[in-house]
């Protein structure tokens, strides 16, 4: 009999086994069937059965490659946080020290108001979305309470001090009288960036099923449950089959696109001699006139409704996208080993061109403190190029973006999922 319990058991356990997928710093690639995680080592269940054991250290991210089982979910608000973790739930509700809330895959949330941004109290209509983001990137010291504009066209806010959120009311102070502000009129708060506020930076990043993001310090697996160490104190139990992903990367690379560069200079919209270049002479090497549009662009592509930037149907979150012609240096101190990237010309325009005619091509070059290490012409229509470049010791890493074929016709260049590994070895 005992022996029969065990063999079920053992077939338990492989039924709750899930296909992933681990990249590492090394640009490799490990997939098997997920057995454990521990606090240094992913094992797989790889081909043929063979353990295949991945240190952490080495880890970029873990991804789920089969579906899972979706829930249902009634999570319709959002809190965000400091430190960019972004958590769908059912209710919100806070006080002077504390947001309190309930998620279907988290269960119950106390998180410290000191470490939180916003809250969205109302389902965001879909024009709404880029009004909202903008109120997050504002450096506000007072609390910001979002409302819908008197007309429904857009969203409004007003600047006072939010003393906490009740089901019904959100007692708002304004000018020094405070104003209960009947809940459903209230579409978010942006609380003001306070001097305790938490900015760090988390060692991992988890995607779940209903499109929450939670940071955390550490994550281990038991049976079919992970156990993660969120950034604000508190232990959180995920089953296993409503994560997406895992992603281990913070202080292990830099998104390029998250990097100020030194210098971001302009030559001209179109070559010597063609129709455009004189039109904007007056801002042709900053662009911060009338050709604005066409300076360099980050994480999007840079026309009026901002999509992410895409080749061949593959989206990417980060990257840079760069019109000729352009020369943008970034400061790299010594502190990476490598630059990898996937370069097209994005799909937003690369396929407007007339039939029959030829491919327009974009010059990339890069340099390495002032040596060339990467040249090529990248044509619309072809397929992207992965890009993996060593750059141990290098201080001054330069793009130089240039018409390819004597014309500024589809010239977008995505430099996408640009990532600067660092230099983590001591010296």
């Amino acid at each position: 009999m005992l022996i029969s319990i065990l063999k079920i058991a053992s077939m338990l356990q492989l039924l709750l086994l899930i296909d992933v997928e681990v990249a590492t710093l090394d640009g490799g690639t490990s997939v098997g069937e997920l057995n454990s995680i521990d606090q240094q080592t992913i094992v797989l269940n790889g081909p043929d059965d063979k353990r295949v054991d991945v240190p952490l250290a080495d880890a970029l991210e873990l991804r789920f490659t089969s579906d899972g089982d979706a829930p249902t979910t009634n999570n319709q608000l959002e809190i965000i946080l400091t430190d960019h973790s972004a958590i769908s739930v059912g209710r919100i509700s806070a006080n002077a020290s504390e947001v309190s809330s309930s998620s279907d895959l988290l269960g119950p949330l106390k998180i410290p108001r000191n470490v939180v941004r916003a809250v969205l109290l109302q389902p965001l209509k879909p024009d709404w979305r880029l009004q909202w983001d903008a109120f997050l990137e504002r450096s506000n010291e007072k609390d910001m309470l979002i409302v819908e504009k008197r007309d429904g066209l857009g969203l409004d806010f007003l600047a006072g001090i939010v003393s906490s959120i009740t089901e019904q009311e959100v007692p708002f102070l304004l000018d020094g009288n405070e104003i209960p502000v009947p809940r459903p009129r209230v579409v978010g708060i942006v609380f003001g960036i306070a001097e305790d506020a938490v900015k760090r930076s988390s060692g991992l990043s988890v995607k779940l099923q209903d499109g929450a993001v939670v940071r955390g310090d550490a994550i281990t697996m038991a049976d079919d449950i992970f156990q993660i160490d969120v950034t604000w104190g508190q232990r959180l139990l995920i089953p296993v089959n409503r994560i997406v992903s895992i992603d281990f990367s913070s202080g292990r690379l830099h998104y390029l696109s998250n990097l100020e560069p030194i210098t971001e200079l302009y030559l001209g919209l179109d070559p010597p001699g063609k129709e455009w270049g004189p039109l904007f002479a007056e801002d042709r090497a900053t662009r911060d006139g009338l050709s604005s549009q066409w300076r360099m662009s980050r994480d999007r592509f840079p026309n009026s409704g901002r999509p992410p930037l895409t080749l061949r149907g593959r989206r990417f979150e980060k990257g840079l996208c760069i019109f000729p012609s352009a020369k943008i240096e970034y400061a790299l101190d010594g502190k990476y080993l490598k630059l990898n990237a996937v370069v097209g010309i994005d799909d937003e325009v690369a396929f407007n061109q007339q039939k029959g005619e030829p491919d327009t091509v974009v010059e990339l070059k890069i340099l390495a403190d002032g040596e060339p290490v990467f040249q090529r012409l990248i044509g619309a229509r072809q397929e992207p190029v992965v890009m993996d470049l060593k750059l141990t010791g290098v201080n001054t890493l330069t793009f130089i973006v240039d018409f390819g074929d004597g014309s500024s016709m589809c010239d977008y260049l995505d430099i996408a999922d640009a990532r600067l590994v660092i230099d983590t070895s001591e010296k």
